[in-house]
């Protein structure tokens, strides 16, 4: 699959249009709650159109294949995620330097989301199909590539004396860590009385992640 797709929003002559671009963009909401719904097995071309209400010629316009759906889909997740980090950055970049409390908003932001049903069942089934299938590994790893590189981003420039390395790692623990929460959070789960406070606690943990200071490995 190319990664060099400037929209997963993009389709033939009627991108330029409003009407187009609302089309693929249902057609795309459509995927993600089969997708986080029914799995991978579950989803299909015709079920989508269904969902939507056109015919199959018309997503088959937009998107050929079940893979090109999946690979739209993963990608307008990662710039709705980034549209996200730019709205909580001061001057809508994600190089802003964040303070402590923006970062925080930020934080609860994506907590939140894998909260959803949608969101964790997206994500669960991804993982999943990950294990089994090329195509989906390689969607996996672009995604949470992305997804590192903007909070590495993000630390790079609130602490920029830290070293390179340490920014590239500490990204990739808060994306490990945000993930794995879904585990617990999502609201699809069973939920235990016991854990009332993990989403504060979270918060906190990947917070003081982000800006504790370096850790030298000698003393």
């Amino acid at each position: 699959m190319s990664s060099s797709r400037t929209s997963p929003l993009r389709n033939k002559e009627s991108e330029t249009t409003g009407k187009g671009y609302e089309r693929a963009r249902a057609i795309l909401e459509a995927t993600r709650t089969i997708f986080a719904n029914d799995g991978y097995a579950g989803l299909s071309m015709r079920a989508v159109a269904t969902k939507v209400g056109v015919n199959l010629s018309t997503v088959q316009h937009y998107y050929p294949s079940k893979d090109n759906l999946i690979e739209a889909l993963l990608s307008q997740t990662l710039q709705d995620y980034q549209a996200a980090v730019d709205l909580f950055a001061p001057s809508g970049s994600q190089s802003s330097n964040l303070d402590q409390h923006q970062f925080e908003a930020l934080i609860d932001y994506f907590l939140d989301d894998i909260s959803t049903p949608e969101s964790s069942g997206m994500l669960s089934e991804l993982w999943a199909l990950a294990y089994r299938h090329t195509f989906a590994a390689g969607i996996l790893d672009q995604m949470l590539t992305r997804s590192r590189k903007v909070f590495r981003n993000l630390i790079r420039n609130r602490m920029p004396t830290l070293a390179p390395e340490q920014c590239e790692l500490r990204g990739a623990l808060m994306v490990a860590q945000l993930q794995g929460l879904t585990l617990y959070l999502a609201t699809s789960r069973p939920q235990h009385k016991e854990l009332t406070g993990l989403k504060t606690a979270a918060r906190a943990a990947i917070v003081h992640l982000a800006f504790a200071p370096e850790i030298n490995p000698d003393t």
